[in-house]
């Protein structure tokens, strides 16, 4: 085995794992890897990696953006919030936009992961898509958790099916959960969902299982958060917590 790839995986033995993907973009992905890293860190450390490398977008939830990474003799130091570590490639290139051809999107998840001082269990806030992080994070740690988000659309639950078809029927997975982020509003305790509703019914008639679903609301006040995420206490971590990890 290469030794990045074999440090990496040593790096991550002994840890609880849990891999926040999506097939689709644009489906609040990086929010809820934040928030569900934060009401972790109320219990145990946790690092966060902003796997995401192509937006970079956990540096500028928790207002981080344009700030470096130092290191110490144990490689790397998270960005600290608490309980919660915080690993972003935008701590290495700090506001540098960066285009990664092929297989060097894999070195970088390696090195990540090989030179940080990680702490505690790791959330990964994986890219968009089936690309090679996925099969990286395959190598690395065969025994993660995958919450896969999507929204209620019907374009987001047929594309989100070639992940769950991925990681379900062709690994074997039985502890994914599904979160349907933007599921609905809750207005004057009236439930409306503008989105639409997933059909759980068909979903279990095709095949797919669940350890846990979980429908994440619309909460218009997260926007006055981004860049101090952490501050956040709104209606979307109270329902992470209480229906998610309780």
């Amino acid at each position: 085995m290469e030794p990045l790839r074999q440090l990496a995986k040593e790096k991550l033995s002994g840890r609880k794992i849990f891999a926040v993907m999506s097939a689709k973009g644009g489906v609040g992905k990086s929010i809820f890897s934040a928030i569900f890293s934060l009401v972790l860190s109320e219990k145990e450390d946790v690092t966060l990696i902003d796997m995401d490398i192509h937006t970079m977008a956990s540096s500028k939830l928790f207002g981080f953006e344009g700030k470096l990474h130092e290191v110490s003799k144990n490689g790397i130091e998270p960005f600290n919030i608490g309980r919660l570590n915080l690993i972003s490639l935008s701590g290495v290139v700090k506001n540098n936009y960066v285009i990664l051809p092929g297989g060097n999107q894999s070195s970088v998840m390696e090195s990540l992961i090989s030179f940080s001082n990680l702490k505690g269990n790791v959330v990964f806030d994986m890219p968009p898509g089936l690309g090679d992080e996925l099969l990286v994070l395959e190598k690395l740690a065969n025994n993660y958790s995958p919450l896969v988000v999507t929204t209620p659309s019907k374009v987001s639950i047929k594309v989100v099916k070639y992940l769950l078809d991925y990681i379900e029927k062709e690994k074997g997975k039985k502890n994914v959960s599904l979160v349907v982020n933007m599921a609905y509003f809750n207005c004057d305790d009236k439930i409306v969902k503008p989105f639409g509703s997933v059909n759980y019914d068909e979903l279990k008639y095709e095949g797919y299982s669940f350890d846990k679903i979980v429908e994440i609301p619309i909460d218009p006040k997260i926007e006055d958060y981004i860049g101090r995420i952490q501050d956040y206490s709104g209606e979307i971590k109270e329902k992470i917590k209480n229906d998610f990890l309780k």
